[in-house]
């Protein structure tokens, strides 16, 4: 594999540093004092790039707080756990597809009702990206969406974020200048070459997510050496990527993609070691909820017959704890009011302070 210098957080307070010279051996260590060592060891080897990123991945990691900005909207993460409430604006989506299609009114009433029960960012989606599932044209696309961004501005106002989840720069540009605030892109900007020039020229935040293939063979061969080692060296290629194209670093949001090119195993690594994603610096967001691998563990180990979506609740929540607990800044779900008050629980518990 070629990637950079990794650290991983382990387990009573240890990490281990992985060098991409096979012939470099791991390296543990405990404290600052330990890790200072290792980086001057390195300068001294000449190894001065290795250096630079070990202590930048270092900073990261200690990294608690960030903001998401646009246009005078604010976000704070990191003392609580963000809600993103989905808005499938489609006919064939996995768990909601066909609810609120082509329908505007019961649309806004959604979109109401989540802000109500928590919601922190609005996803507007208007293209299904199951694995499996067919493209649309940019044109039924902007049929499905725009005209609902126009509405929940007039009517609900411009106090909240909206994102579209969108992998089209069209779409996405003309979103934005509708009333959205944030690109969810599902290809981390791969699948339309303008969507880097597209998301500079508005200056908004971006989510760029990871995939392996388009939806409708993602889950065709899925292979990795190491899922999350990977998933990290295809997010610095891309936020380097992007700031080439003059995208701000802290536009940033990272998505390790759940689901998307991946197979139950490779869902729960990422899960399990989310923390490892601190070392890019950035705002980390995942998408749990009601996806598959929720259904085939609760098959596979609880003997459950069938776990349809609408039934997946408990297993996301369980799985959006371990999330959280590991890391996650920003939770995307169908259930705004459960996972809202599931969060709440979790976010208390973890900043109380023992006197």
């Amino acid at each position: 594999m070629n990637f950079s210098v990794h650290i991983i957080p382990e387990e009573k307070h240890l990490y281990r540093v992985i060098f991409p010279e096979p012939f470099m051996e791991p390296v543990v260590f405990e404290t600052e004092e330990q890790l200072k060592k290792i980086v001057s060891d390195l300068k001294s080897e000449g190894k001065n790039e290795y250096a630079k990123q070990l202590t930048e991945k270092w900073v990261n990691l200690n990294k608690k707080n960030f903001k998401i900005n646009y246009k005078g909207k604010f976000l704070n993460l990191g003392h609580k756990t963000a809600v993103m409430g989905i808005l499938n604006l489609t006919p064939d989506s996995f768990s909601d597809g066909g609810l609120y299609y082509k329908d505007i009114d019961k649309a806004v009433e959604r979109v109401s009702q989540m802000l109500e029960e928590g919601a922190d960012i609005i996803d507007i989606g208007g293209e299904s990206t199951r694995p499996g599932a067919k493209p649309v044209t940019v044109e039924e696309e902007m049929e499905r969406v725009i005209p609902v961004i126009k509405a929940l501005r007039k009517e609900l106002g411009d106090n909240f974020l909206i994102s579209i989840d969108t992998y089209k720069s069209k779409v996405a540009e003309e979103a934005v200048k509708e009333g959205a605030d944030i690109v969810n892109d599902i290809s981390g900007m791969t699948f339309d070459p303008d969507m880097a020039k597209t998301v500079a020229k508005l200056d908004c935040p971006v989510v760029i997510n990871h995939t392996r293939g388009r939806p409708d063979s993602m889950q065709e061969n899925v292979y990795y050496d190491d899922v999350v080692f990977e998933i990290v060296e295809f997010f610095e290629n891309q936020i380097k990527y992007g700031m080439s194209k003059g995208i701000r670093k802290d536009r940033f949001i990272i998505d390790p993609g759940i689901g998307f090119g991946k197979y139950v195993e490779h869902n729960v690594e990422i899960i399990k070691r989310l923390q490892e994603f601190k070392v890019l610096g950035l705002p980390v967001l995942i998408g749990i909820s009601r996806k598959s691998f929720i259904e085939l563990i609760l098959k596979n180990i609880a003997g459950r017959d069938s776990v349809p979506p609408v039934e997946r609740l408990s297993g996301s929540l369980g799985a959006t704890a371990y999330a959280a607990m590991n890391g996650a800044h920003i939770i995307r779900t169908h259930d705004v009011k459960e996972t809202v008050d599931f969060l709440t629980i979790i976010d208390t518990i973890r900043g109380y302070k023992v006197v």
